[in-house]
């Protein structure tokens, strides 16, 4: 058991013994009966030591447990998906730089669909005209490099 939780379960065991509280009553000048955890300045008060409350249930203690394990837990969850979202925020100038990649990826697909005649350079130097099977790749390509340009950054592995 680690230590918070150690500290947090003594901390409920004792609770009882802090509530025993004295208790102060009075009246106003109305009548009016008026109860506080301190005498009035100005007045006779009446005062009266409260009983503390009966210890807990073993099940009332296991449900007191359980439920600071659960919040215990639970923050822990929070604190580390607020971690995990901070790491995997996108710096400014990377963000920039994807959205033109993006845009550029966008507009070469468009250019490659838009049914003109596109032409490539070949190993020797020449132009040759994209069509067939080799203007089919260079729209996959494409599509590739709008799928890569404008998707969501893909979370640092671990």
């Amino acid at each position: 058991m680690s230590a918070h939780r150690q500290l947090t379960l003594l901390m409920l065991c004792l609770l009882p013994a802090f509530a025993a509280a004295q208790v102060y009553s009075w009246k106003d000048a109305n009548g009016k009966v008026h109860y506080g955890d301190r005498p009035p300045a100005s007045k006779q008060a009446d005062s009266r030591k409260l009983a503390p409350p009966p210890p807990p249930t073993a099940d009332e203690e296991a449900a007191r447990k359980a439920s600071a394990d659960r919040q215990l837990s639970e923050r822990e969850k929070q604190q580390k998906a607020q971690e995990e979202a901070k790491k995997n925020q996108e710096d400014p100038a990377q963000a920039k730089q994807r959205a033109e990649g993006c845009q550029q990826a966008k507009a070469n697909l468009a250019a490659i669909e838009s049914g003109q005649v596109r032409f490539s350079v070949d190993a020797k130097g020449e132009r040759v005209g994209l069509d067939g099977a080799v203007r089919d790749a260079e729209i996959a390509k494409a599509r590739k490099n709008v799928d890569d340009w404008c998707s969501p950054p893909k979370p640092a592995a671990k």
